[in-house]
């Protein structure tokens, strides 16, 4: 994982902006909470896309196969917090300015402040630098994979969303965004105010002796015959198929 520099590209992966996972898991609680709408309930539930996971898995695993070229510099996947906690994260602590212009609707009627906080499902976000945009966007369609480049890092600390309808990134790189219209840019705040200087977690690991015995197959069964009946199996083999 390369840390973000000014300038790189903010990327996102996978489906489209849905109303999934909206107030998060108390909110998908009748029983915690009794007094929810039946609206707010089924927006606030996950719901999964085994076919849209298997293309972004794809392209992902292109990139790294791609060795030292590989265009993806940083990755993260989305999950609790959607958008508002992945592209925070990502480009900590350079910043960055993200416009919501860019990204993908599976519906147009999301708000900014649902497109912040949707955590649907089968999306990752990444960095790259803006040479191998073009290379992602190709491996992008082979996959028949969205791709959405949805902001810049600026290097000025900040995490800033943008509703203009021009995507201007220039102000943002050049330091002239001092007096930003409020209305205009929902969210604008200092990266380290928000999520401050967090401790390292320290793992101690400790190698457990392993007791091996040598493997004993049933008389007439044969460790290719074996593989055979195994790989058969829907639950283990390839699913490429399904696609």
């Amino acid at each position: 994982m390369i840390p973000a520099k000014r300038g790189m590209e903010v990327v996102k992966i996978g489906g489209p902006v849905y109303r999934i996972g909206v107030g998060g898991g108390s909110a998908s609680s009748m029983e915690v909470q009794g007094d929810n709408s039946m609206e707010l309930d089924f927006g606030a539930v996950q719901r999964g896309d085994p076919e849209m996971e298997q293309k972004l898995n794809r392209v992902v695993r292109a990139c790294a196969e791609m060795g030292d070229d590989n265009p993806i510099l940083s990755i993260h996947d989305q999950g609790a917090g959607g958008n508002g906690n992945v592209l925070k994260e990502l480009v900590e602590p350079a910043g960055a300015v993200i416009f919501t212009r860019n990204f993908d609707l599976g519906d147009p009627s999301i708000s900014t402040l649902e497109l912040w906080g949707a955590e649907y499902q089968e999306s990752d976000a990444i960095l790259c630098k803006p040479e191998d945009s073009d290379l992602l966007k190709k491996i992008a369609a082979r996959e028949k994979c969205p791709i959405n480049f949805v902001g810049t890092v600026t290097g000025n600390g900040k995490i800033i969303v943008s509703e203009e309808e021009n995507c201007d990134i220039s102000k943002y790189l050049n330091n002239e965004d001092k007096n930003l219209d409020s209305s205009k840019h929902p969210v604008n705040l200092e990266l380290e105010v928000i999520l401050g200087k967090m401790p390292c977690k320290v793992f101690n690991l400790r190698e457990m002796p392993l007791q091996r015995f040598p493997m004993k197959l049933p008389n007439g069964l044969t460790v290719l015959s074996a593989l055979d009946r195994v790989l058969r199996l829907p639950s283990i083999a390839s699913k490429r198929y399904v696609l």
